[in-house]
Formats: C-alpha cells, structure tokens, sequence
C-alpha cells in the first residue's frame, strides 16, 4: 500500500530499470531521499513485484539493509561482500567462470567489461569469481577488509553484463561512507554491465554528497541521480496520506489522525493493521 508520493518513485524507479534491463545505457545509481519515516522502505518492499510484473525474467535483487550491518568496519566490509554474493549472483559467477574456462581466455566473454582492467585487477576478480561460484571464501585479514565488499561488487557488476541486477540498499547512511561509495562506484562504473543501484539515504546525507560529488567526473560521471520524490512530510502531507488510504474517512477525522502521527511509516503501518475509524 502506497501512497501518491511513494508511487511516483517507486514507477521512476521501475522505468529506470527498464531503461538497463535493455542495455546500452549502462549502470546507473539512483538515490530515494528522504526524511526517516517517510516510506522509503515501503518503496523498497514493493520495487522488486513491480519490476517482475515488468519483466517476468527478472531474478531475485540484491537487498542489502544498513541497519542490519555491523558497526565495525571490517565486519562490515565482510558482511557487504556476503550480502552482495548471494545464491542468484553465485550461480551466474559460476556459469560465467566456466564460460572463461572454456575459451581460454581471461576476458569473460563480456567486452569491454574486463578487458578493461589492469592484469592484475584481472587475476583478482577471476579469483573471486572462483570464490563466489563456490560460494567459499578465505578469511580476511584486516588489510583485505576494506577491499573486500568491493571486490565482491566488482563480481556483480561482471555478472550483470550478462543477467541484469537490481541492488537495494535500505538505509544507506549506516554503512560506513568509504565502504558504501567503494561498493556503489564498482557496481556503476564499467560500461558493459547492467546494475541499477537503488539506495534509500536521508536528507543532508554524506553519502548521497560524496557520491554526488564524485560523480562530477571519472568513471561514473552522470551515473548518479537523485530520485525525484517529494521528501515533505508536514501535518498537511499526513492528512493527504490519511485521506489517499482511507478515502472512508471526514477531513477532520484524516486531520486529526495526522495530528496524532509523526512520520508517513505509521500512517502506512495503521492503514495496514486495519481500516481507520
């Protein structure tokens, strides 16, 4: 159940993931603001039924919750690396790894994607292609620990050149900035894949800024975008949001249920439990 606001971003969204399911524009990062309580998991929850209803082919995203994560970094890193190679994005490293095998060649058979990296980027990305299809990994030193979830995204975004992967990311700003900018900037910056990112931050948000900022120039110059949805959520929009769930409802009983709720989250989880007298 959604309401006006958060279906408008949640159809922007869609269309953003059927501009790449399609090829040829890359991979793109789109950032839904807004204030906590506004309904941005609400959006999140239904993004992926929308976009199978799309497109029947679409497999299972990859959904990533900050609030879940550890608050140490290296844990965290490690805990970004496992929630970005789950069993959809495992069995495609795999089918692809045994591709490479079979031709011989390092490139992977998608382009421009790999070809593009340094020998010895190769060899790592090949290795942990080997780890993802086996869904086994060595331990991580606290060296290796920062690089880790990015060497994971990596993987996804060499997948995605040829199986087309969402990535939800709920509650962005818990992740430690460097780590959220590493794994969203190797999902985004290559041209041959296909990963449309979808992260949900608050207002005035580090993250959003740095990666907005970066996204001024290099590898993901005009691959960031900000989500045009509409972040208020004053007395007013409340009552609106009373009234577009509970059209049963007087204006004075949709303003004073507004008056007796702080944030959209408890608007939508009311109108869910049961309807509203």
């Amino acid at each position: 159940m959604l309401g006006e606001r958060q279906k408008e971003a949640a159809a922007e969204l869609a269309q953003w993931w059927d501009g790449i399911r399609h090829g040829g524009v890359g991979s793109h990062a789109v950032l839904l603001v807004g204030p906590p309580g506004w309904g941005r998991t609400t959006v999140l929850d239904q993004l992926p039924e929308l976009v199978s209803r799309a497109d029947g082919a679409v497999g299972a995203p990859v959904r990533i919750n900050g609030r879940t994560l550890p608050d140490d970094h290296g844990q965290q890193a490690v805990a970004l690396r496992d929630g970005l190679l789950g069993a959809e994005v495992r069995r495609h490293a795999a089918a692809l790894l045994c591709r490479s095998r079979l031709r011989g060649a390092p490139r992977l058979g998608v382009g421009s994607l790999l070809m593009s990296s340094i020998a010895g980027t190769m060899s790592l990305l090949l290795a942990a292609l080997t780890a993802a299809a086996k869904g086994s990994f060595a331990d991580e030193s606290p060296a290796d620990a920062s690089s880790a979830a990015a060497r994971a995204a990596q993987v996804v975004a060499a997948v995605s050149a040829s199986a087309p992967t969402l990535v939800i990311i709920d509650d962005a700003d818990y992740l430690e900035p460097g780590h959220a900018v590493a794994v969203i900037e190797n999902l985004i910056d290559q041209n041959d894949s296909q990963v449309l990112v979808v992260a949900a931050v608050d207002l005035g948000s580090d993250v959003a800024a740095a990666l907005t900022s970066r996204a001024r120039y290099g590898p993901t110059a005009g691959r960031v975008h900000r989500a045009g949805a509409d972040p208020r959520m004053g007395s007013q929009s409340r009552a609106d949001l009373v009234a577009e769930l509970n059209p049963h409802l007087t204006k004075a009983q949709a303003q004073q249920l507004a008056r007796q709720t702080r944030t959209f989250a408890e608007i939508f989880a009311a109108a869910r439990s049961q309807p509203l007298s």
